[in-house]
C-alpha cells in the first residue's frame, strides 16, 4: 500500500500470522512495548487477523504489515482515526531482529506521518513508550517527535519502577522534519 526505500507498509496476510505469533511471545519485545511476557495462543493472533479481514472493519484504526526483503518485519498502525481535533496514536513493533538498528523503523514511521498528516489531514501524532525503551526514543527523536511528559514511576520493568514518556508531532513539526530527511537522501 504504502512503499518506501526498503519497506512496504501492507496489509496484514494470513502468512504472516505464525511470525506474529512469535513475535508475541518474545520477552524482550512484550518490555519494549511496556507490557509484561505473558503466553499468549496462536489464536487470539489468528482472531485479531481474522477480525480485521471481516466486514466488522474498525474503520477508527489502521493496520499495516511491515515487510522488507519481501518478508514480513513487524507491524504499525494508527488509531484513533475519528477523533474530531484531528489527533491519532502511532504504534510499532519491529519484531525481527536481524532488521533493528538499521533504519526499518524510522522508515516505517516516516510512512505513517505522510499517512496521518497528508493523507488523513490529521494534526497531531502522538505515542508512549518507558524511559528504558532508548533506541524507541531516539528513532522517535529522529523523526521530529518531541517530548510532552514523563509520568513517573507508572511501570514494574526489569525489577525497577519506570517512567513513561509521551511524546508527539504536529503537522508543522512534521512538515520541517520531513524537509530535512529528503535533504539528507
Amino acid at each position: 500500500m504504502f512503499k518506501g526505500d526498503r519497506i512496504t507498509l501492507r496489509a496484514m496476510k494470513r502468512e504472516d500470522i505464525a511470525r506474529r505469533y512469535a513475535f508475541s511471545q518474545d520477552a524482550e519485545l512484550a518490555g519494549l512495548d511496556s507490557d509484561f511476557p505473558m503466553p499468549i495462543p496462536v489464536e487470539r493472533v489468528e482472531a485479531l487477523f481474522e477480525s480485521e479481514s471481516k466486514e466488522k472493519f474498525d474503520d477508527n484504526a489502521a493496520w499495516f504489515a511491515i515487510e522488507a526483503d519481501g518478508k514480513y518485519i513487524g507491524d504499525c498502525a494508527l488509531t484513533g482515526l475519528k477523533d474530531r481535533y484531528g489527533n491519532v496514536e502511532l504504534g510499532i513493533l519491529i519484531g525481527d531482529r536481524d532488521y533493528w538498528n538499521r533504519g526499518y523503523g524510522r522508515e516505517a514511521i516516516g510512512l505513517l506521518l505522510d499517512y496521518a498528516f497528508h493523507y488523513l489531514g490529521m494534526r497531531r501524532v502522538k505515542l508512549t513508550t518507558h524511559a528504558k525503551n532508548l533506541r524507541a526514543i531516539r528513532c522517535y527523536q529522529a523523526c521530529g517527535f518531541v517530548e510532552e511528559g514523563r509520568p513517573r514511576q507508572v511501570l514494574w520493568i526489569e525489577g525497577e519502577w519506570t517512567d513513561l514518556v509521551d511524546m508527539s508531532i504536529l503537522r508543522d513539526e512534521w512538515k520541517v522534519a520531513r524537509e530535512k530527511m529528503i535533504m539528507r537522501s
